[in-house]
């Protein structure tokens, strides 16, 4: 994100977790697991998120936060953010592109060219299915449904601020959350579902924020971060109970710069990229 002041090393944890100090993150903005290993993407320390600098970098971390490997993918990334895993390959979105590695040995295997839609600032990614793959372009504000297979990519929907994106494949849902660098506040939450093959976008209750990362709990549960503020430590986790549109905001540390989290289950727990601070927060929920 702009005007990210602060950049330290380390990993801090809340609750009861247990991890390892790490250290080596530049602005760390995605996390993302395959059950062996964390994923942290890292936009650099040059021109910001939408700067082709060449600096950007995905780190390589054991699941109790121990770095292993600063950087361990063979491609120059310029500002890399959000991330998807499908059948033992990363993909990432790297300012106006989708860049694919072998998880095996970090060689690129696919790029996708996306700049075509006007973007200069792609930024999550969640998966639909073997083949399919949709990303948030905050800049145009739009979603982009892109097949990984042949290329082939679409705008399919109009949010404001696009931000994190988190496909359901039991209810063939796509939930998102914005983000506006004007108004802290101007961001939502909603879903877009299909009614017959158009995509319909709506609005989630009426809660306001400056959301970031987004994954669903349970059938009844999406949980966000919000940054709060852009230059120090504001920001949180809340849950939004999609039944009453109730939000809880969650216990745990302020964060600075609460970005695209990763959720793990089987430990119930949130890894979240601290963007503003430089590192990484283990939540125990």
């Amino acid at each position: 994100m702009k005007r990210v002041i602060a950049f330290v090393t380390g990993l801090v944890l809340a609750g009861s977790a247990l991890a390892q100090d790490s250290t080596g993150f530049a602005s760390p903005e995605s996390v993302i697991s395959d059950g062996q290993y964390l994923y942290v993407t890292n936009l650099g320390k040059a021109q910001g998120p939408t700067g082709k600098d060449g600096d950007g970098y995905i780190s390589k971390l054991s699941l109790d936060g121990k770095m292993i490997e600063k950087s361990f993918v063979d491609t120059k990334l310029n500002a890399p953010k959000g991330t998807a895993i499908i059948r033992g390959a990363l993909y990432v979105a790297d300012i106006d592109r989708i860049v694919g590695f072998n998880l095996a040995n970090g060689k690129k295997i696919i790029e996708i060219n996306l700049s075509g839609h006007g973007t200069s600032f792609l930024n999550d990614l969640t998966v639909q299915d073997d083949f399919t793959l949709y990303v948030s372009a905050t800049d145009i504000g739009k979603i982009i449904e892109v097949n990984i297979r042949n290329g082939f990519n679409k705008a399919i929907a109009d949010v404001k601020g696009a931000n994190g994106v988190y496909f359901d494949k039991a209810t063939r849902r796509l939930y998102t959350c914005s983000f506006s660098f004007d108004n802290l506040k101007g961001g939502e939450v909603g879903v877009i579902s299909w009614k017959g093959h158009m995509p319909v976008y709506e609005r989630i209750g009426d809660v306001k924020g400056a959301f970031d990362g987004l994954a669903l709990l349970d059938d009844s549960t999406l949980i966000v971060s919000d940054w709060g503020a852009l230059d120090h430590a504001a920001g949180f986790v809340e849950k939004i109970d999609l039944k009453t549109h109730k939000v809880t905001k969650l216990d745990g540390p302020v964060i600075g710069g609460p970005a695209d989290f990763y959720f793990d289950p089987l430990e119930d727990r949130l890894v979240i990229p601290a963007m503003v601070e430089g590192k990484l927060v283990i939540l125990k929920l």
